[in-house]
């Protein structure tokens, strides 16, 4: 497993997967800070690292998981070497198995980025404008974390679409339709059960909403990567 895993982070020299890990949480970072130093009030930071995670969770998340899950799987279907992998002898599960890790470690990182990169922006915000209150950083960590938890379903549908297909229109389409089923289903109950909503759950107000989308996003897509894995170890060369 450990080969597999390494020749996978290898892959990702060779891709733009790691400069959009990079860039996204950047994005996020900056666009809070421009929205709190835009006011003439003095910038509530609580207020400023709930902006930050509600739109990491409800749009930057989504689009960027969907890019990711396009860049892996890309990695095997632009050139055409799923032939040579898919015949070495018992490297199917391994294979898509470290693909699966690789993307749900990348989706961490870009957490524990977007985390490092929110407290930079509050620290600069603080030096050159007006701020009120005090960045929780224990709330922030931890809401991130649970964000990353809830959206393995989301990672798991996304990656097995994009492994399933040789296209990369597939799981772009997939991507681009549930972010914006998820934007019109946001306050309907039934979004409570989508898995592009599981992440921005994570900030409702209820915690049995919390606890919902936690259980629903991370036990749910441990169960479609074991489906998964079936699914794509019986797939032909």
């Amino acid at each position: 497993m450990l080969a597999y895993l390494t020749a996978e982070f290898m892959k990702l020299k060779r891709s733009l997967a790691l400069l959009l890990c990079v860039s996204a949480p950047i994005f996020v970072m900056v666009i809070c800070v421009l929205i709190g130093l835009h006011s003439h009030k003095p910038m509530p930071l609580d207020r400023y690292a709930m902006t930050g995670a509600a739109f990491w969770a409800f749009a930057m998340l989504p689009m960027t998981v969907t890019a990711l899950s396009v860049l892996i799987a890309q990695m095997e279907h632009g050139p055409r070497t799923w032939d040579h992998l898919l015949a070495l002898p018992g490297a199917r599960p391994w294979l898509f198995l470290a693909k699966a890790i690789v993307m749900l470690a990348l989706v961490a990182a870009m957490s524990l980025w977007l985390f490092g990169l929110l407290v930079a922006g509050a620290e600069f915000a603080g030096r050159v404008h007006a701020v009120t209150g005090v960045l929780d950083l224990e709330v922030l960590r931890a809401t991130l974390a649970k964000m990353a938890a809830a959206s393995l379903l989301m990672c798991v549908i996304q990656l097995w679409t994009a492994l399933r297909f040789r296209s990369f229109v597939p799981p772009l389409v997939l991507g681009i339709v549930g972010t914006f089923i998820a934007v019109a289903a946001a306050s309907a109950r039934e979004g409570a059960y989508f898995p592009w909503l599981m992440p921005l759950h994570i900030l409702s107000t209820d915690p049995a909403m919390q606890r919902m989308a936690l259980m629903i996003g991370a036990a749910g897509g441990i169960g479609a990567m074991l489906a998964m894995l079936f699914d794509l170890s019986r797939r032909e060369a």
